[in-house]
């Protein structure tokens, strides 16, 4: 009971960190302002120029601030799945990849549903530009002889896979699930390169125009508000292929 009761000490780097985010969050610094040098921070906060410092190597840790040597320091746009994707050897195991396809349909789905109440024909020509690449660069995957030529190009069609059910999310215009996809965009990868390697080379997908209709029909389906094929061509992008697939 005594030891719930302590007060935690906060050093004076920490106050400046906390102070400096909270200058950042309001919108009194933006994305890419160049903020005061060291010296006016100590002042302006009443402390000596290492404690600014400290306070600065932390939130450049973190993503929020980028010092520039012999420049200065400038407020980041920050990107949270940076920085899970930096720390994502550390949680993506076989039991997360396992898990990932139920995930990836519990998100998307839900999505889904909230873009067609909310129709945006920006997020659709993304959306159909994703379509278009990806088509693309499955057709150039197949005029590829090298092998690390075409590692590389598999390796773009998942990232443009990435990004059309990334748009998929963000269709549906609610901050929260856009979050989830994102914080989970290393597994989310990891599955679709899984997905991918299977079906490339498997001669029932036909070159794979198989794949590249099918995200051509989510798009379509979406357009047309058609949902009940939305769901049954993204189930297909989804589910991992199997030997009768």
């Amino acid at each position: 009971m005594a030891r719930s009761l302590k007060i935690k000490k906060v050093s004076a780097a920490d106050l400046v960190c906390s102070k400096i985010k909270e200058l950042v969050t309001n919108g009194t610094w933006v994305a890419d302002q160049k903020i005061p040098s060291e010296s006016e921070l100590a002042d302006t906060f009443g402390v000596n120029r290492l404690t600014v410092r400290i306070a600065l190597q932390r939130l450049n840790a973190l993503g929020i601030l980028n010092t520039r040597v012999g420049d200065g320091t400038y407020v980041k746009t920050f990107d949270f799945s940076t920085h899970i994707e930096e720390i994502s050897d550390f949680y993506v195991n076989d039991k997360v990849l396992h898990d990932t396809q139920e995930y990836r349909w519990v998100i998307e789905s839900a999505a889904i549903k909230l873009a067609f109440e909310r129709p945006n024909e920006r997020l659709l020509k993304k959306l159909a530009q994703c379509c278009k690449d990806f088509e693309d660069e499955v057709a150039r995957y197949y005029t590829l002889t090298n092998s690390e030529d075409k590692k590389e190009s598999l390796g773009k069609t998942v990232d443009i896979g990435l990004d059309f059910h990334s748009i998929l999310c963000e269709l549906s215009d609610n901050e929260l699930l856009r979050l989830a996809f994102s914080i989970c965009k290393a597994p989310i990868r990891q599955h679709m390169l899984v997905n991918a390697m299977k079906r490339i080379d498997d001669p029932a997908g036909n070159k794979s125009i198989v794949w590249v209709k099918t995200y051509w029909n989510v798009y379509e389906a979406i357009k047309s508000g058609d949902i009940d094929a939305c769901f049954d061509n993204l189930k297909r992008l989804i589910s991992t292929p199997t030997p009768k697939s």
